[in-house]
């Protein structure tokens, strides 16, 4: 069970009344009407939330988004973690899948047993993929790591079967309970990261002002290139742009290369930097269960993830 406190798994009324652009007290309103129940709570979890959002005309996708970078240091687990956070709040129903082996979304999702089942399991057919999951919250699920999955790439490789097909194929069991499976992936080019591409719906790339990380960004979509040429795949592409500082100007050289680059795939919300950002993952606590100002970069692009900008 996750050590994570019950706020980081609920959202305000506050907070969705910003998002509706309605007041609290019509917020308050809807649920009421939505759940058929007063509400005595400044909170709601994730399925009232699902609820009032459903009845008025929000619909939910069902996707999978694998989040890569070839270079390390860009915020990607941090943005899994709080993005996957953030659109359970919003009443999605979340499965995370951590396929790093260092295992850092599982740390900061409180699951620290490496005696547990992860995908190197399931790829050598030892495990099924539902007895991989584990409950997190609720709208929250993981499937975690370990070091146990440093051999996953190996044993693709070896394999006599279809290894390209080793995320997808499992997925299709059970990914019609979920509403965005998120991927959190190593930073490499590996059989794996082909694997997971191959079962993606979009990719999204997290990159900060960093030369070596925009290098890192060109050699990914490359791949990126290839790997949906070769077999003849649809995902979208999206870049994320990371631990921006408006006081550098490296932060404001590289957005503007970013947007004249790739404007048609990035995202349009940003992530500015914060110590709170550097912390999260490593002290197991998502943004929103603080006062950070980076809260609302997340929320942002989590709306833009789910389809509600």
């Amino acid at each position: 069970m996750s050590t994570l406190a019950q706020q980081e798994f609920c959202i305000t009324l506050s907070d969705l009344a910003s998002f509706m652009e309605i007041s609290s007290s019509e917020v308050k309103k809807k649920a009421e009407t939505a759940l058929k129940k007063k509400i005595k709570s400044l909170w709601l979890m994730p399925g009232e939330v699902r609820a009032v959002l459903l009845a008025e005309g929000y619909k939910y996708p069902h996707k999978v988004i694998s989040i890569q970078m070839l270079k390390g240091g860009v915020a990607k687990t941090t943005s899994v973690l709080n993005m996957g956070l953030r659109a359970a709040m919003y009443g999605a129903r979340v499965l995370f899948i951590d396929l790093d082996q260092q295992a850092n979304l599982s740390f900061a999702l409180g699951v620290e047993d490496e005696s547990l089942p992860v995908w190197v399991d399931i790829a050598e057919k030892r495990k099924s993929i539902e007895e991989c999951v584990r409950f997190v919250e609720p709208h929250v699920d993981l499937i975690p790591s370990s070091l146990n999955n440093s051999v996953l790439d190996r044993v693709l490789l070896n394999s006599n079967r279809n290894w390209a097909q080793i995320v997808k194929g499992p997925l299709e069991k059970i990914k019609h309970r979920y509403d965005l499976i998120l991927i959190d992936t190593a930073p490499a080019l590996s059989a794996v990261n082909t694997a997971v591409t191959v079962a993606s719906d979009e990719v999204i790339l997290p990159v900060n002002p960093d030369k070596f990380a925009f290098l890192g960004l060109q050699k990914n979509l490359t791949e990126l290139d290839d790997i949906k040429r070769d077999f003849d795949l649809e995902f979208t592409k999206k870049i994320l742009f990371t631990k921006f500082d408006g006081r550098e100007n490296t932060s404001h050289e590289l957005l503007q290369k970013c947007i004249e680059s790739f404007e048609d795939s990035l995202m349009k919300g940003y992530i500015r930097t914060s110590s709170e950002v550097k912390n999260t993952v490593r002290s197991g606590k998502s943004l929103f269960a603080g006062k950070s100002p980076v809260k609302a970069d997340y929320d942002f692009v989590t709306r833009e993830m789910l389809g509600f900008v």
